[in-house]
């Protein structure tokens, strides 16, 4: 507004809105912000803001940078943020000709409260139609970035917002070296550029490794259905859920060779499951050095019997779905099954159990008998855990006697 206005601006001119945030408590700088720092600046909060959409909603790059303003709704029934934008991926015309313009998504993104706020932030930093902008202000303006001339109400490009990802990094390293700050962000070693392309990878990444991950993704991000997140981002047509059984393919391989590390080292298993157990995982090295070519290669090792082993909370699952007692989960397509741990039954017979297993029994116990030990807690309350706390020490019994280990 200033710029457009024609007062001359002098040098050094600071801005009349002074910093307010704050890091660790501090303000993130004491100094006001000067005129010509203020474009530089909004850059690296554009870009801070398109990482933040592109981790926690799964979008493909194209799919948020052509986000509007008034993307972002508030389903009042569900209390779901909803994010509406368009879609190009499988998009043709009746003549089965692809149309380079998208269409509206039908089904909008679900996301997580962060991106709502990302999303307030871009459309409180500018004006523009488009969250995110060829440029941030209406006059022409030089430069000299590969020879592109920027036009009003065109989005940034992939390639531009990729150069503003590695200027946010190189921006944040050079700020905790200047606050003597250790939490910059250091290279990767096997792929030094960060692209945006890398953060659908970097969710899935997530997803798959985070205990019990697919119900945890389930919650964190404000999806309904357990089975969404083979179609994380709404439906298979969105390909997220090819980057997905990748990283469950790999965290699986994770999880197996751990298992088969700690088997060899002298670790005991116990439970109805032991046995089955002890034979999934050594057989775990024949995995090694498979070669996934395609998304129905991962989907078909997925399957395999033998890589149906689920760590939960103090126990391991070895899936036998026709004698799991749990409510099995299904994926969209119908051809792979998964215990839902967060219903977990004492009684399955698939139930195993590690000495890394026992150790959050054993803590479990000991809560348990603060419990029923103290004088003051209500009798139904202390009748019932003591009957948890016996059970729980009838496992660790079984385990440290070394009294179970075979199928039932």
């Amino acid at each position: 507004m200033l710029r457009t206005s024609g007062l001359p601006i002098e040098e050094g001119s600071a801005l009349l809105v002074a910093p307010t945030a704050t890091i660790d408590g501090r303000l993130w700088r004491e100094r006001p912000i000067e005129e010509s720092e203020a474009r530089p600046l909004a850059r690296h909060l554009i870009a801070a803001c398109f990482v933040v959409i592109g981790y926690l909603s799964g979008m493909r790059s194209g799919e948020i940078l052509s986000l509007e303003r008034g993307c972002l709704h508030r389903d009042p029934a569900t209390g779901l943020v909803l994010v509406r934008g368009r879609e190009w991926k499988s998009v043709h015309d009746s003549a089965g000709e692809h149309l380079p313009q998208g269409r509206p998504r039908p089904d909008p993104w679900v996301v997580a409260e962060p991106v709502a706020t990302a999303i307030t932030v871009l459309e409180k930093l500018h004006r523009e139609q488009l969250l995110f902008p060829n440029r941030l202000d209406p006059r022409p303006q030089k430069t000299s970035d590969a020879g592109h001339r920027y036009r009003d109400g065109k989005a940034r490009t992939s390639t531009h917002i990729n150069s503003d990802i590695a200027a946010l990094i190189d921006w944040i390293n050079h700020y905790c070296a200047e606050h003597g700050r250790t939490d910059a962000i250091p290279p990767d070693p096997e792929h030094p550029d960060i692209t945006a392309r890398r953060l659908r990878r970097t969710l899935a990444w997530f997803i798959a490794r985070k205990p019990r991950g697919l119900v945890a993704a389930a919650i964190q991000y404000g999806h309904l259905k357990i089975q969404m997140t083979l179609g994380y981002a709404g439906t298979y047509a969105s390909g997220f859920p090819d980057e997905l059984a990748f990283e469950e393919w790999l965290t699986r391989l994770d999880t197996l060779a751990d298992a088969h590390e700690h088997l060899q080292g002298g670790e005991h298993v116990s439970g109805p499951a032991a046995q089955r157990y002890r034979l999934h995982v050594q057989s775990a090295p024949r995995f090694a050095g498979q070669v996934l070519r395609t998304t129905r290669d991962a989907r078909i090792l997925l399957a395999n019997p033998a890589l149906q082993i689920y760590p939960g909370h103090a126990m391991t699952c070895v899936l036998d779905p026709r004698r799991a007692a749990c409510r099995l989960a299904q994926d969209d397509v119908g051809d792979r099954i998964t215990p839902d741990l967060s219903d977990c039954r004492p009684n399955c017979v698939n139930i195993a159990r590690t000495d890394r297993d026992i150790a959050l029994v054993r803590a479990q116990a000991a809560r348990l008998r603060e419990i029923v030990e103290d004088p003051l807690a209500p009798p139904v309350r202390a009748a019932r855990q003591r009957a948890e706390l016996h059970r729980l020490l009838r496992i660790l019994a079984e385990h440290h006697g070394h009294t179970g280990g075979r199928d039932v």
